[in-house]
């Protein structure tokens, strides 16, 4: 594989790994009542630029954040670890190649914030009002059906291993302790994916209110219940996992040729 590809990708997971330490870094304080809040991305990127050298840190972090985007959409296209032209290999391609779009939007959302004053975000603004309510009941439903199903395939892949197979860890020092790490961090991001899609499907079919529900939303959602600021610590943490797992496979990853 060539140099420059192993270099995007490690730039990128960096990237993926650090913005997961922050939203599970930030909502951690506020689940021990430490003065932290509920995170979600715009939170963290807010965060991060309300420090000190804060846009060059958004500025690296968009950087990296596009260079995983590249990564993935490489790992779709051009298969640099030759995974194979089978039906799964298929589905796992167009699975990284939607992951790159995400990634990609979420790296545009560290330049906004680079090139725009402070973020002030409101859960519950409105989007999308000029799209008739019947039409977007079902768009949120349709996109609650899609992050169930995102949500119970995370949970399987973790449990069944297969999702951290694709990260060629096996032989690697201390890659039962990082599979660990990241099976934990796994289960955290479905179960976060599975209240987002409750969301979506209880905005689409029951109360026709239709904000867009994200990752501080699910935080806060967990605050509210019997055990909440448990639960929301054990997700937090799930969350350190899953960033300190991204930036474990720039040390223990390997990039051979199946």
């Amino acid at each position: 594989m060539k140099k420059s590809y192993k270099t995007i990708a490690i730039v990128g997971f960096i990237s993926k790994g650090f913005i997961y330490l922050v939203i599970g870094f930030l909502s951690l304080l506020a689940a021990l009542q430490l003065g932290g809040e509920s995170s979600g991305t715009n939170q963290a990127l807010a965060f991060l630029k309300s420090q000190p050298f804060g846009q060059v840190m958004l500025l690296l972090l968009g950087a990296g954040l596009l260079c995983y985007s590249v990564w993935m959409f490489l790992q779709s296209i051009k298969d640099p670890e030759n995974r194979g032209s089978n039906r799964n290999a298929k589905l796992r391609r167009f699975s990284l190649f939607t992951t790159g779009l995400v990634y990609t939007a979420v790296a545009v959302m560290a330049f906004y914030h680079l090139l725009t004053s402070s973020y002030k975000g409101d859960s519950q603004t409105k989007y999308m009002s000029f799209i008739d309510p019947t039409v977007l009941s079902y768009i949120f439903i349709g996109i609650g059906i899609v992050l169930l199903v995102q949500g119970i395939i995370l949970i399987i892949g973790a449990f069944k291993g297969g999702l951290l197979d694709q990260f060629n860890l096996e032989g690697q020092k201390h890659h039962k302790i990082i599979r660990s790490v990241g099976r934990f961090g796994f289960y955290a991001r479905a179960f976060v994916v599975l209240i987002i899609a409750y969301f979506f499907l209880r905005a689409g079919i029951y109360t026709g209110n239709h904000d867009i529900k994200g990752m501080q939303d699910a935080f806060a959602f967990m605050d509210q219940s019997t055990f909440g600021r448990v639960l929301m610590a054990i997700t937090a943490i799930g969350f350190i996992s899953y960033g300190a797992f991204f930036v474990f496979l720039t040390r223990f990853r390997s990039f051979e040729e199946n």
